[in-house]
């Protein structure tokens, strides 16, 4: 409110804009369209990544050189113009972008304010700076950009500390995030004086300038999200998103060391999804994909939050229990079994695109502990899945544990195993 408050009073005050006015505001316009559609697909997968925060637009150039060079209402014009153009390819609720909108606009009218109290306006439109004046005007010049960065940077800053990070790395932005607006501010400056020399025609090469660098750090971005999505592949199962043996046995190996030292048992077990080869066939690749990953959201819901859960390979998962005794185990491994048996996943048909709720789902299980099976993890499972093999060759949808022998309470009998097609 107090941004559209003090572009609208000081629009009047200021009357109708100059002819160099409205010929600077046609240039600083036509180049920041043509900056935004020479990158518009790449800024599409930018602002897609940057969903949960925010980033520096480099149409900061032409907003910045606006505010050095323009009346009130003309830069007003500027970044409503180009925000609006922007909006197209923005992913946010319109309520955050015209909070963000508004940061903007508060940065560059109170860089406009600065450049025309000072010799700064004046000089970048063509009038000369006296020798004696330079420092003054280099001063006022870096007073000019702490605006802007307060303006933006700090109320957007403090926006995300309302929404619970008071990190001061949150409320300035990082080392980055700051390069890369002081690269925007200095672009802005030279656009700016550009805009003024040989009728504007120094612009074109600066645009080339501007795009380049904006490709250039939407490339960096890239393979930079590539890079990071490449490591977490490199540690998860991308169907399920559960740690693959490469990320699991590390963190299981040291598990299992921490327990040992506080001499705290450990539980491991084995899950194995009960005839997979017909639940394949009767619900083809894909509708066996959508059963794995709702199974792996089972076990993800049924064990706290510092175990460890993998997709071992295939139908088999194993999961990893630090601290957990034989009951304590038992019951989980009964509640995931229990929870599976009454699972049911939507699958949407090929044919016609019908959605369909599906069923009769069993899982076996076995369990091991440390320090009484096994103090590795591969004797641990290897003793876990003697225990999983039993539970198969006992009818399934089951749980055994190694040595195997009942605990209060287990399923072992033939009356609960229910033989799936």
């Amino acid at each position: 409110m107090g941004a559209l408050t003090w572009a609208v009073l000081g629009s009047v005050a200021e009357g109708a804009p100059d002819s160099l006015s409205l010929r600077l505001f046609a240039l600083l316009i036509g180049f920041a369209i043509l900056h935004m559609e020479a990158t518009r697909p790449a800024e599409e997968r930018r602002r897609a990544a940057h969903l949960g925060g925010e980033h520096i637009d480099h149409t900061g150039v032409w907003t910045c050189a606006g505010a050095f060079v323009l009346p009130i209402s003309l830069v007003v014009a500027l970044v409503v113009a180009i925000r609006l153009r922007r909006y197209f390819i923005a992913r946010k609720p319109p309520g955050r972008y015209l909070f963000t909108t508004c940061a903007i606009l508060m940065s560059v009218l109170a860089t406009q304010a600065l450049a025309t109290a000072t010799p700064v306006h004046a000089w970048i439109r063509g009038v000369p700076v006296p020798p004696d004046k330079v420092i003054a005007a280099g001063a006022a010049v870096l007073a000019a950009f702490a605006a802007y960065y307060a303006g933006q940077t700090v109320v957007i800053g403090v926006a995300r500390g309302l929404r619970g990070n008071w990190e001061w790395v949150s409320i300035l932005g990082d080392r980055k995030e700051n390069l890369d607006l002081v690269i925007t501010l200095c672009m802005g400056l030279i656009a700016a004086w550009a805009s003024g020399v040989a009728y504007g025609l120094l612009l074109f090469a600066l645009t080339g300038v501007v795009i380049g660098y904006t490709r250039h750090t939407q490339r960096i971005e890239q393979l930079e999200q590539e890079r990071d999505r490449l490591e977490v592949d490199a540690l998860h199962d991308p169907l399920t998103g559960l740690a693959n043996q490469r990320g699991f046995n590390p963190a299981a190996a040291l598990a299992l060391v921490a327990d040992q030292a506080r001499r705290r048992p450990t539980a491991v077990m084995m899950f194995d999804l009960d005839r997979f080869k017909q639940v394949n066939s009767r619900l083809g690749h894909l509708g066996a994909n959508e059963v794995l990953k709702a199974l792996a959201v089972i076990l993800r819901a049924n064990v706290r939050r510092d175990d460890l859960v993998c997709r071992w390979g295939g139908e088999e998962f194993t999961v990893l229990l630090p601290s957990t005794s034989r009951v304590d185990a038992w019951a989980i491994a009964e509640r995931i079994r229990a929870t599976v048996e009454e699972m049911r996943v939507e699958l949407t048909r090929a044919a016609g695109g019908r959605t369909e709720q599906v069923g009769g789902f069993t899982i076996s299980g076995g369990i091991a502990l440390s320090p009484d099976h096994g103090t590795d993890l591969a004797s641990l499972q290897e003793q876990a899945d003697q225990a999983l093999a039993e539970a198969k060759d006992n009818g399934r949808n089951q749980v055994r544990i190694t040595p195997a022998f009942p605990l209060p309470g287990p399923r072992t009998s033939r009356e609960h195993t229910l033989d799936r097609p």
